[in-house]
């Protein structure tokens, strides 16, 4: 599943004759702005600043900082003297620099022969299955047999909604539309796509950005909601790209780290789902349910990721705004798209469903909130599969609100957003640090290694049927 890809650490699989470069993505810039409620987490930036509304400290060992959603009740409420201080700044900024915003997605697959690889690509993140130390070099292996399994059915899903994802073509689509609202603000900027588990990979969109020598740049990871399985593992893979490159490492960056609780993102959600409930023939009786991407619960227990506690407050700050324009439905949150035996957030979209249905919920609209571009888990997975158990739970009237895709609302918050961010980006690491070549024979001895025992476990899995199929029942 697309959106079930979480981390950083490996090489994607790539085709023999290369990436695939969308037909005008690489012609744009990237912005992006810092702002995420997380306890702590460190991104190896070099130099001191500070951020308004957040507590930021860039040094030397890290970025560390402290937020609390609430904090810049600008961001929801407006501050029309606060953008206007913010506009001049980057204009200025403009007219020194050459700007860039890369987008940051997780891709899919655009045609059925595409799925196990993408599928490998994605299991081969160490986040995705996490290996004890030892058996790490284990982990393209493992990769490699379960994307082989679950090929087939994945490509059922993807055959389902058309034959591939529509991912890449509406990420393109809302690329060219932020662009084009940056136009209209006066901000001329490149606009790229990089996608973390399928082309075109964040790798191939940083080389064209150094290609194009973008002078000052903007990350803007499509994901409301900060999540380490989400916006940290491409933030990983862009602090590596950097850091290994002396002249990235020199560009002055800003990451947006999350933006559910900005006014633009919760008036379009709002908006939707108003319109929506219109459609039923007593919107007040309707249940709205908020489906979210589950991340295991380790990740927030154990690992401090904010996801959880950001996805609660975003639904929050939509029903108030619901509420203040007079609809006071009741509403319903539930993680969907867990995989593998561990527990993932609950409660469990399908659970739910078939809880509500025999409570005697009759009308229910689904709102994909962790999504804002159309894809497998809202096509199918949300559309056929949760539908589906919906009317047999005994719900029934169903709705979904569409993704918010290039919703005008939206687009110009986030072109906002990129204008914002603008004067505090800061270079991401050391200029002067060289990737040495000792580094490098290290590297190449290390994928020797793990070729040479990874190959001889998949040799003793395949001779083995038991092995075989208990790895099959207890991981997959």
């Amino acid at each position: 599943m697309e959106a079930t890809a979480l981390s950083s650490g490996f090489n994607p699989l790539v085709k023999r004759n290369g990436y695939r470069v969308p037909r005008s993505c690489y012609q744009r810039k990237f912005v992006s702005l810092v702002r995420c409620d997380i306890k702590e987490i460190s991104f190896g930036l070099n130099k001191e600043s500070k951020l308004e509304g957040s507590s930021i400290a860039i040094t030397r060992r890290g970025l560390s900082f402290k937020t609390n959603v609430f904090e810049q009740a600008r961001s929801v409420a407006g501050d029309s003297s606060f953008d206007d201080v913010k506009t001049v700044k980057a204009r200025s900024h403009v007219a020194e620099d050459k700007i860039g915003v890369l987008l940051l997605n997780l891709g899919g697959p655009e045609t059925l022969n595409d799925v196990q690889p993408f599928l490998y690509n994605l299991f081969a993140d160490p986040d995705i299955i996490r290996l004890p130390r030892p058996f790490q070099f284990l982990q393209g292996t493992i990769a490699k047999l379960i994307s082989v399994v679950r090929a087939p059915k994945s490509k059922e899903g993807y055959a389902a909604i058309g034959g591939g994802s529509p991912l890449r073509k509406i990420t393109d689509e809302q690329a060219d539309a932020i662009q084009m609202a940056l136009q209209a603000k006066n901000i001329a900027a490149n606009v790229y796509v990089g996608m973390r588990y399928w082309y075109p990979f964040t790798e191939e969109a940083v080389q064209q950005i150094k290609k194009d020598k973008i002078t000052r740049l903007v990350v803007l990871p499509l994901y409301p909601q900060y999540s380490i399985s989400t916006t940290g593992s491409s933030i990983r893979v862009l602090q590596d790209l950097f850091r290994k490159d002396p002249y990235l490492a020199g560009v002055p960056v800003a990451i947006i780290q999350s933006w559910y609780q900005r006014r633009g993102y919760v008036n379009s959600m709002a908006d939707l789902i108003e319109k929506e409930l219109q459609t039923f023939s007593d919107p007040k009786e309707v249940m709205i349910f908020f489906s979210a991407h589950g991340v295991p619960v380790s990740y927030v227990e154990n690992s401090g990721d904010p996801y959880q506690k950001q996805m609660e407050e975003c639904i929050y700050l939509i029903m108030e705004e619901l509420k203040a324009r007079g609809v006071p439905n009741d509403h319903k949150l539930a993680y969907q798209s867990r995989v593998g035996p561990v527990e993932w957030l609950k409660p469990y979209t399908d659970e739910v469903l078939v809880d509500l249905g025999k409570s005697g919920v009759k009308s229910l609209l689904a709102v994909p909130v962790s999504f804002v571009s159309e894809h497998i888990e809202t096509l199918e997975e949300i559309d056929m599969e949760y539908r589906e158990l919906a009317l047999e739970s005994g719900v029934e009237n169903w709705g979904r609100v569409p993704a918010l895709g290039l919703t005008p609302s939206f687009i110009t918050d986030l072109a906002d957003a990129v204008i914002e961010s603008l004067p505090s980006a800061e270079a991401m690491s050391n200029p002067n640090a060289v990737v040495s070549e000792d580094s490098e024979s290290s590297d190449a001895f290390s994928y020797i290694v793990k070729m040479f025992f990874g190959s001889i476990l998949a040799f003793a899995l395949l001779l083995s049927p038991k092995m075989f199929h208990a790895f099959r029942n207890h991981i997959i």
